[in-house]
């Protein structure tokens, strides 16, 4: 059966801007900007002016179309809602994403050195690993545990490349990962002001 018309609203929260130009959303907040492209979907997006139902004030809204499709192709939908939400919590509290150390027998050593992760001793390994920190990220030991690493951005895509770089970079190669369990995970995400 196909879906004439389905459609998805995103309340665009005081003191943010949301632009679309051709399927590429640009969202402005107290925390920065972030502009991200859609094009390769089949939607349409727009903002608008509406007014709430309970509350019955005007507002503004990001609005998501698609027309003629299918629940599965529709789908996609939800996708691009999640999307534009997570840019507008980026640009008004910011992500963390936590990584933490583990170690069965050799002690990982990790340090914050000329804008890059350094990864030392992984395995009793004499080489060490550098990852570097993408502009726009902030790398922080927890000042509790020093085996905790915490990135701060605004871009969601960005701080989970930016982890999965890390944790790739120590990950047992040809190895039983049933028994060498050392490396560096995501332990935790969360946002930086709720």
């Amino acid at each position: 059966m196909k879906y004439i018309l389905k459609t998805e609203k995103i309340v665009i929260p005081a003191g943010v801007t949301v632009e679309v130009k051709a399927r590429v959303v640009t969202v402005k907040g107290p925390k920065g900007s972030l502009t991200k492209s859609f094009k390769h979907i089949k939607a349409e997006i727009e903002v608008k002016k509406e007014k709430n139902e309970h509350t019955h004030e005007m507002e503004n809204v990001v609005r998501v179309n698609v027309y003629m499709n299918s629940y599965k192709q529709s789908a996609v939908l939800y996708t691009l809602r999640s999307h534009i939400t997570n840019l507008i919590k980026g640009v008004t509290s910011g992500f963390r994403y936590k990584m933490h150390e583990v170690h069965k027998h050799f002690p990982i050593d990790l340090q914050i050195k000329d804008n890059a992760v350094n990864i030392i001793k992984y395995l009793g390994q004499r080489d060490i690993k550098v990852i570097p920190i993408p502009e726009g990220i902030r790398c922080t030991k927890n000042p509790k545990d020093p085996s905790e690493l915490w990135f701060d951005g605004i871009d969601p895509d960005l701080l989970g490349c930016t982890c999965s770089k890390v944790f790739q970079s120590c990950y047992p190669k040809n190895k039983d990962i049933r028994k060498f369990l050392d490396g560096v995970f995501i332990s935790e995400r969360t946002l930086l002001e709720q």
